[in-house]
């Protein structure tokens, strides 16, 4: 049903829009419940990829992580992972980041997200932790990278 605008105009929301607005307002439950009810295979997967950040801006990484995990496109779950995994990582979750990152298939994003959380361990002053998390990336190029950004962040500290 359209919703009155303003002046008489009427704006439409779908059950997509919907969903948004209430997991940006942290109605979890509500969103959920508002998902089931999107038919659309691509509307359901970005209302999913939405409920999971709102979980995760709730401070909620356990229920982030595993709205996520029910995202059917890997684009789209992969990226939500990623944030999942940099929150871990800046509160101070880096084995739980690190797991996270073991579920994105992407290699490209994977070694992305391993590169900022060694990044994150460095700039925090961890850096054989940096070293490590660096040491898992599979890229040699950004194994490389990793390893001349941690060393600029040692040489500043």
């Amino acid at each position: 049903m359209p919703i009155p605008f303003s002046c008489g105009e009427e704006v439409g929301l779908t059950l997509l829009d919907i969903v948004e607005l209430q997991a940006r307002s942290n109605h979890i439950q509500a969103a959920l419940c508002t998902a089931n009810r999107i038919v659309d295979t691509t509307d359901w997967t970005a209302a999913m990829e939405a409920i999971s950040i709102g979980q995760l801006e709730g401070g909620d990484q356990t229920g982030a992580f595993h709205t996520a995990k029910l995202i059917p496109e890997e684009i789209n779950r992969s990226h939500v992972l990623m944030c999942i995994a940099f929150e871990q990582a800046r509160s101070g979750n880096v084995q739980g980041a690190i797991e996270t990152v073991s579920h994105v298939e992407a290699p490209l994003r994977k070694n992305a997200v391993l590169l900022g959380i060694a990044l994150l361990r460095a700039n925090a002053g961890d850096i054989p932790g940096a070293l490590t998390t660096a040491g898992n990336i599979e890229s040699e190029l950004s194994r490389a990278r990793a390893y001349r950004e941690i060393e600029a962040v040692k040489k500043q500290k």
